[in-house]
């Protein structure tokens, strides 16, 4: 008569030690590439989040200042009431050498322009108001954690006069708009950097 013999004691609790130790490394690879996936993700959601609000803004900036009818210095400045969360673009769409600062204009090819925009963070949201159009200011980004503003003269150096001002240096932090808990897997914060140069002065 054969005797089938089981498992003893000590093979069990090695056996168990052993699928413990395969299923804690199989664990960690599924949180570490669960990780990467959240942070990835999350990156991209926070970068496509400003990107679009961020084009249009450096836009208007690199052109502030237009003025068709000015032989020599315009008797405007391109950027007007500038802060560190703010400033006011300026463009003399009619070509007649003054800005509106309530009502609209009409430019040479018959669009109908505020000619001043004003550009402001708060409340972790970028807006944007054309004065005459906008009754209020638009939100165009939100989810944005800091945005800072810097303005520079032609030699480069800080300045903080409307007249001088050439550059305007653009910091800004985003966060995805679902963002985790700082304990959580996938928290991200994303820092842009862009210096946008006025072509027009």
């Amino acid at each position: 008569m054969r005797r089938d013999d089981g498992f003893t004691l000590a093979e069990l609790l090695v056996a168990c030690a052993v699928i413990a130790f395969v299923m804690a490394g199989l664990l960690v690879m599924l949180q570490s590439g669960q990780q990467s996936y959240l942070v990835g993700s999350n990156q991209v959601e926070a970068q496509q989040n400003v990107r679009v609000a961020l084009e249009r803004m450096i836009r208007e900036i690199r052109g502030a200042g237009y003025c068709p009818n000015c032989g020599g210095t315009p008797p405007f400045t391109a950027i007007a009431s500038q802060s560190t969360t703010g400033f006011t673009i300026q463009n003399d769409w009619d070509g007649s050498a003054t800005i509106s600062t309530s009502g609209t204009v009409t430019d040479y090819a018959g669009t109908t322009h505020g000619e001043q925009v004003i550009y402001a963070v708060s409340g972790g949201a970028l807006t944007r108001q054309e004065i005459g159009l906008d009754g209020s200011p638009v939100t165009l980004a939100s989810g944005i954690s800091s945005m800072t503003f810097t303005y520079q003269d032609d030699t480069g150096a800080v300045t903080a006069t409307a007249a001088d001002i050439r550059t305007i240096v653009v910091t800004l932090t985003a966060q995805p708009q679902f963002q985790p808990a700082a304990t959580q897997q996938g928290r991200i914060l994303v820092t842009m950097t862009d210096s946008v140069r006025l072509r027009n002065r």
